[in-house]
């Protein structure tokens, strides 16, 4: 017999687990081919010892906007499975992106709403 402790974390699991992702920003498809094209620095993101211990591997996908200067700043984590577990690395990794600054009409521009999903497999 479930004790009332178990029973709440396992009601609230599978409510979690049938809730669809958060609806995630939108681009326009300039801003996205601003945003593939001129990514300069790509840090891969850790893998958190815990996890690696556990055998666990996941996803995380994060939301951000890009300065014009080229750095990264407001992300967030829109989904990840499983959660909580690769988070803080993904954002941490993600927080020294650069890019080239987008320039539309000769002028420097920030680029908002940019989407990226980071995977994380122990086989890589």
């Amino acid at each position: 017999m479930l004790g009332l402790g178990a029973l709440m974390t396992f009601c609230s699991t599978a409510w979690a687990a049938t809730q669809p992702p958060r609806q995630a920003p939108t681009m326009s498809a300039d801003d996205i081919e601003l945003a593939e094209s001129s990514l300069i620095v790509r840090i891969d993101p850790k893998y958190p010892s815990q996890a690696a211990r556990d055998g666990l591997e996941g996803w995380v996908i994060l939301s951000y906007n890009i300065d014009k200067h080229g750095s990264v700043y407001d992300i967030a984590v829109l989904d990840a499975s499983p959660k909580g577990i690769f988070d803080r690395e993904a954002r941490r990794a993600l927080a020294k992106w650069r890019y080239k600054p987008a320039v539309k009409g000769g002028k420097a521009q920030a680029v908002p709403g940019v989407m990226v999903l980071l995977e994380f497999n122990l086989s890589d």
